[in-house]
């Protein structure tokens, strides 16, 4: 979806950029990692990821905050970064979608299993997203 429509929908919106929202923002990406790696070790791998997204969403949340945008929705976050931060990267941008997809796949589907190398991976991209994200933001 375009930008615009984004905006012109609500699901995208201006607000005061702030430096202060996006940090905070990624000690809660922080605080979910953390969390994903317990799960993790309990073997509690639809949590894992739960938590992992969770991580991978607060980070790039941080970038909106940092860009003065708020966000109504999961899916603007990611046709938002594809517009306006391709310097993250396509994979990074295209692995953060993947994971947003199966997170709302384990949230509210009926057939979705997953498993221990899935959660593995989850908490991987997870934790490279947010350095990336951090160096990015070079906060």
């Amino acid at each position: 979806m375009s930008l615009q429509k984004l905006f012109e929908d609500g699901f995208l919106k201006k607000i005061p950029a702030s430096k202060e929202r996006a940090e905070k923002s990624l000690l809660v990406s922080q605080r979910y990692l953390a969390e994903a790696e317990k799960t993790f070790e309990a073997e509690c791998f639809e949590m894992a990821i739960f938590a992992a997204y969770a991580s991978a969403f607060h980070a790039a949340r941080a970038i909106l905050f940092s860009d003065g945008i708020g966000e109504r929705s999961h899916f603007a976050i990611v046709d938002y970064l594809k517009e306006k931060h391709k310097a993250l990267g396509v994979e990074n941008i295209n692995s953060f979608d993947f994971y947003r997809q199966l997170r709302h796949s384990v949230a509210y589907g009926l057939d979705t299993a997953v498993g221990e190398e899935d959660a593995k991976e989850a908490i991987k991209f997870s934790k490279g997203f947010l350095k990336t994200v951090k160096a990015y933001l070079k906060l």
